[in-house]
């Protein structure tokens, strides 16, 4: 059974945004809670988290943070370690469930109830999607817990180990055709582990990702991958992915694109 959060209603979250954004880092710690009088909670389908719960979850998201340079300025890489980290702490320890995570107003009260501090230290700019997870790919922590959550692999002996495979704009890719990719957990895994074996020197991963992407749709309108052991899935993939080497291959001949030799005991690649 899933933990219900506190939901932060749009009203409320829209004042406290307006409110916050101008603040600084130090005021914002002030302004932490662990419970808000405009917060509601799901009717049925889990118990309550207890504030205690709530404490834990701020504690360890912070001591992340700190480990980051918080609540100083933080290097790109200390921002990306802090994302690895927080999304495998979201999605391990909230107990949250896919129902409950895709509820947008847990997010907004996790960013502007329980952590503006973090949250406005990891976002500089302020801008309102990454508080007001009116699109959950940009949200500052609803983001990483479906991050988490796509790749996570209870089988494996590091079940977070692929969260170091792509970058966040990578997962949006994925997340953003959630319908038809995102929505299994089994085929982005394979995603990941086909794409960490592609060698793409001196192509444009984003593009290729995006075409390869586009052959997995349509592949996907005829094929159901759920009902595919991993190792045939794996093995249509990795065709879609070839496919997609050889078309931007054939575009830019002068790149070299190729696949590594794969591990199948660890699920990732070394370079040949």
């Amino acid at each position: 059974m899933s933990v219900l959060y506190p939901r932060l209603l749009p009203r409320q979250a829209h004042a406290l945004y307006e409110q916050y954004k101008s603040l600084s880092i130090d005021e914002l710690e002030r302004h932490a809670m662990l419970r808000h009088d405009s917060t509601v909670y799901a009717a049925t389908g889990g118990d309550r988290v207890r504030e205690k719960d709530l404490d834990r979850l701020r504690q360890s998201v912070v001591a992340a943070a700190r480990e980051a340079g918080f609540p100083d300025e933080a290097t790109a890489r200390a921002r990306t370690d802090f994302d690895r980290k927080v999304a495998e702490l979201l999605h391990r320890t909230t107990g949250l469930a896919p129902a409950e995570a895709a509820a947008r107003d847990i997010w907004v009260f996790v960013a502007l109830v329980l952590l503006p501090d973090v949250s406005f230290w990891r976002f500089e700019k302020r801008t309102d999607e990454r508080f007001l997870a009116k699109d959950l790919t940009r949200h500052v922590f609803g983001r990483l817990w479906w991050r988490a959550h796509l790749v996570h692999d209870p089988d494996g002996t590091e079940p977070y180990a692929a969260l170091h495979i792509l970058g966040e704009g990578a997962f949006d890719q994925i997340y953003a055709r959630r319908r038809a990719l995102g929505g299994s957990p089994q085929l982005v895994r394979s995603i990941l582990r086909v794409w960490h074996e592609i060698d793409t020197r001196e192509l444009n991963e984003t593009d290729l990702l995006k075409d390869f992407l586009k052959r997995l749709l349509r592949l996907g309108a005829f094929m159901s991958f759920e009902t595919l052991e991993d190792e045939h899935l794996d093995a249509e993939v990795r065709r879609a992915a070839h496919d997609s080497l050889r078309a931007f291959n054939e575009v830019t001949p002068t790149a070299s694109a190729d696949f590594r030799t794969y591990s199948p005991s660890l699920g990732l690649g070394m370079s040949k």
